[in-house]
């Protein structure tokens, strides 16, 4: 585990809380549309429903492209080698950077809110 637990779900929860505030103010705004613009069709379900099921048919076809066949690493193999040493390369570096314990949370913020 590279950070501490605590401080991941910090930020995590920082992300999510801000997300569902800015979901219910634009709710908020939709639904108090004048009445001359309402229409009697819901026209935002409807979009829901079709990017919903846009979105989901498009991950079923990327994971269904995948290919199946996994090449088996020897641990011997000099690619094994290489992919540890850049793996704990990485590591101390990202080690040195993230130290201070806001920077963490900001990361972490960043991470979950930008993925949302």
């Amino acid at each position: 585990m590279q950070y501490e637990k605590g401080l991941v779900l910090l930020g995590s929860m920082g992300a999510l809380s801000l997300m569902t505030i800015l979901s219910v103010v634009i709710g908020r705004i939709f639904h108090s549309v004048p009445a001359q613009f309402q229409i009697t069709l819901p026209l935002g379900e409807y979009a829901a429903v079709t990017l919903l099921m846009f979105f989901g048919l498009k991950s079923l076809t990327t994971v269904w492209d995948l290919p199946t066949n996994v090449v088996k690493v020897d641990e011997k193999s000099p690619e094994l080698g290489e992919y540890v040493e850049a793996e704990e390369l990485v590591k101390k570096k990202m080690a040195k950077w993230l130290t201070n314990p806001l920077e963490i949370i900001w990361k972490s913020f960043n991470l979950v809110f930008f993925a949302e």
